[in-house]
């Protein structure tokens, strides 16, 4: 039993995790129908970024997300502004197969120049929170992943009540509903999407410096965090916050439990045969709402 409720535990905060890294692309899709394919290897150069400071400045993981976290904002906003801005309002429909090109081809650009600067070796640091855990009735808790679960859930709380509650978020959620309707009504749509890859990106940040004690990065680490960040944010429901948060959870559980059970191996099986029985059942996602 003890067994069984150390996997739940490992599951609920590798979760956290993920969620983490799915929450700026399902807010990005959400509001402008967008999907970040380079995704995965935004979160490499983030995590390149938050260990590469740690060992250059010996300051806290934690520390580094206030460095990290903006520096992504700022790369974001400008990734859209001068990047996508031109594909998507130049396009007719929705959801450009222009972006999706162009952020697949930025993901090949991004993992070339990882291993030619970093070569595919991998790189980590040692920090005041690696390997820290604490011990409750035999049952080890990972520090670091209980800090980046509990940072997932404000993520998550403070990006869905920024959406719901601020001026700036009414407005990225009515030009996701009628971006020409929107620009009518006098919003800036140009400006609107940026603030909404930037805060996408800063997520990633967030999520580097937080998995920074945990894993360690290489030119890989993309492919890796892509497919499973696009699984998340289809199982939560695209374009919804909150889904982001379960869908985390949902993969890291079976990632837990299935690896306690069967193997690694098997334990990615079943999450690829979720993914796909949610997608014949459920196609818009578990929380996903539909849109007009």
């Amino acid at each position: 039993m003890a067994i069984f409720f150390q996997a739940l535990i490992d599951g609920l905060l590798t979760g956290g995790i993920y969620a983490c890294v799915a929450v700026g692309l399902s807010l990005s899709f959400g509001v402008m129908r967008l999907f970040n394919w380079a995704q995965g290897d935004l979160l490499m150069m983030a995590l390149y970024m938050a260990i590469f400071l740690i060992q250059g400045t010996g300051i806290h993981p934690l520390v580094s997300i206030l460095v990290v976290g903006p520096v992504m904002f700022v790369i974001g906003f400008f990734v859209q502004k001068f990047l996508l801005n031109p594909l998507v309002i130049r396009a007719k429909e929705r959801e450009p197969l222009s972006v999706l090109l162009t952020t697949a081809g930025m993901s090949f650009v991004l993992s070339n120049l990882a291993t030619f600067l970093f070569t595919s070796n991998s790189q980590s640091v040692t920090t005041p929170l690696t390997g820290r855990s604490i011990n409750i009735a035999s049952m080890f808790i990972s520090t670091p992943k209980l800090i980046a679960f509990v940072v997932a859930l404000g993520l998550t709380f403070g990006i869905q009540l920024f959406l719901q509650k601020a001026e700036w978020g009414r407005a990225l959620r009515a030009t996701s509903q009628d971006r020409e309707v929107a620009q009518l009504m006098g919003m800036n749509n140009k400006l609107l999407y940026c603030l909404a890859q930037a805060i996408g990106f800063a997520c990633l940040g967030v999520a580097g410096g937080l998995m920074s004690p945990i894993y360690a990065v290489s030119p890989s680490t993309g492919a890796t965090f892509g497919f499973k960040t696009l699984t998340i944010v289809v199982l939560g429901g695209k374009g919804s916050v909150p889904g982001a948060l379960l869908g985390g959870i949902i993969v890291g559980l079976v990632e837990s439990f299935g690896g306690f059970l069967f193997s690694s191996l098997y334990a990615q099986i079943i999450v690829f045969a979720i993914f796909a029985l949610v997608l014949f059942l459920k196609p818009n996602g578990l929380l996903s709402k539909d849109r007009g």
